[in-house]
């Protein structure tokens, strides 16, 4: 492949010896409706990276959007045949303007299967490269395993990579996409992805045809673009990727304040419609009921039933829609958040009852919610909690709670993916201070992909606390915008 030889044709699979059941289960089979099949890498917990050529039908353009065929994904298990993983299909691509490569959503993530991480730098020519894939072998058309198969790097320029392979190591059809990894200490990295192959000994191919070396496309040094277009903010109502803050004046006006990475807050004030009605709402939650990547309200109204506001991407909330679970039982909720805490990309609520017991309510993706499921921890305790904000804060994708406890302390519940909390975990920062805090949301303000916390203190100021992806969160810092008038707001989310 140094000396330039053509390429024959896109690699499509994998000429190489079958994987262990645990090993590269980050490799997806990517079926695209009866047509083609062709291979992937999971990247984050709900988006695979693949070709171009994977969807490029008789060599047209990928566009972003929607597949035009029906594609499924199966992601987590190395063998077909058997069960585990995840298998969904796929609802968004985000093709790469520069190479061929397309970033590939699922519609749901793949929880329990660890995305291959990142490498932090290129391929260097002489070094040795793992590659997988579903594809095609010297026998066998469909295999129903994945492949493995060492790789040495010929050269590399620019976002190819030339790889000399061997009898036992070609990429064949339905490879495209697979990805090329470094071990670093044991720990797989990824490289490069599967791209165009000579295909010599691949089941199908011209007996004359010899050639095993390849070409794959360096993605080493796209970990902007991936972690862009994975990226999902919550509680986003202006579609500019950080969080926004909704508070109730005390005149029971609606007003959001748009968030600014560098200020935590931009200093813009959007009024809402609703006049000064939204003085007798008893508990607002945002988050993205919707699934349409914007943040929407929920308020419980004083007669106790529960109102969806979607947002518009612009700042502006629309008019309510009924809630119609739980019927006008909600007026009774002492506390109530938001957050997708069942890793479906869509958000749930979060209700303490009035026993003191808390209840996750699993958001359909149309506004609307799933019947409660009870939280197995903290049993009636949860009737104590002062303030109850949720949000990603260890970065794993799934909401947490975070919990002021009586004594003023600051407690971290880790979710599991499934719903559920697990056991609470001290925050260290501001000791027993927080049972003085007027108000607390959590967001991402700061577009890390990390929950921050926003937090109006007795004075009146408003601080904001950036979460440390672990679990905790870092020293406050004030928000400049508004002086001390935050201690006049009635709600806040």
């Amino acid at each position: 492949m140094a000396s330039g030889l053509a390429i024959a044709a896109p690699a499509t699979a994998l000429q190489g010896a079958n994987t262990a059941d645990d090993t590269y289960t980050f490799t997806a089979k990517i079926n695209v409706a009866e047509n083609y099949a062709c291979s992937g890498v999971l990247v984050d917990p709900q988006w695979v990276l693949t070709t171009k050529s994977c969807f490029a039908d008789s060599g047209q353009s990928v566009n972003a959007g929607k597949p035009a065929l029906k594609t499924t994904v199966t992601v987590g298990r190395t063998d077909l045949n058997q069960s585990g993983g995840k298998v969904t299909d796929a609802v968004e691509l985000v093709p790469h303007a520069d190479r061929d490569v397309v970033m590939v959503k699922l519609a749901h993530r793949a929880l329990g299967t660890t995305p291959a991480k990142l490498a932090t730098n290129g391929p260097s020519a002489g070094e040795q490269l793992t590659v997988t894939g579903f594809g095609r072998t010297k026998t066998e058309w469909v295999p129903d395993k994945l492949h493995s198969a060492p790789f040495t790097v010929a050269s590399a320029a620019g976002g190819d990579v030339n790889l000399n392979g061997s009898d036992q190591a070609v990429i064949c059809q339905g490879d495209a996409g697979g990805p090329a990894l470094r071990m670093n200490d044991g720990t797989p990295e990824l490289v490069a992805i599967n791209s165009r192959s000579q295909q010599g000994g691949c089941l199908g191919t011209d007996p004359k045809e010899t050639r095993t070396g390849a070409v794959d496309v360096r993605v080493d040094d796209l970990a902007g673009w991936i972690r862009q277009t994975a990226f999902r903010v919550q509680d986003d109502v202006t579609g500019d990727g950080i969080a926004d803050l909704a508070a109730v004046w005390n005149d029971g006006t609606l007003h959001l304040y748009p968030g600014d990475a560098e200020k935590g807050l931009s200093g813009k004030n959007i009024a809402q419609a609703g006049g000064t009605s939204w003085k007798t709402m008893k508990q607002l939650a945002k988050g993205d009921f919707t699934n349409d990547g914007i943040a929407d309200l929920m308020g419980i109204w004083d007669d106790g039933s529960l109102h969806l506001y979607k947002g518009d991407g612009k700042g502006k909330f629309g008019s309510d829609i009924t809630i119609t679970e739980g019927g006008k039982t909600w007026g009774t909720t002492k506390q109530l958040t938001a957050g997708d805490y069942d890793g479906d990309g869509i958000a749930d609520l979060m209700a303490v009852w009035t026993d003191g017991t808390l209840h996750l309510y699993k958001g359909k993706g149309n506004g609307q919610l799933e019947p409660q499921v009870k939280m197995n921890t903290g049993g009636n305790t949860w009737g104590t909690v002062k303030l109850l904000p949720g949000g990603d804060f260890n970065g794993d994708g799934i909401a947490d709670l975070m919990a002021v406890w009586t004594d003023g302390t600051l407690h971290y519940y880790p979710g599991d993916g499934t719903g559920q909390v697990g056991t609470q975990v001290p925050v260290p920062v501001g000791g027993n201070t927080w049972g003085t805090v007027r108000q607390l949301t959590a967001g991402d303000y700061t577009g890390d992909g990390i929950a921050d916390l926003m937090a109006i203190w007795t004075d009146g100021t408003l601080h904001l606390y950036k979460g440390d992806g672990k679990g905790g969160i870092n020293a406050g810092t004030a928000i400049p915008y508004g002086g001390s008038s935050w201690k006049t707001m009635l709600q806040f989310a």
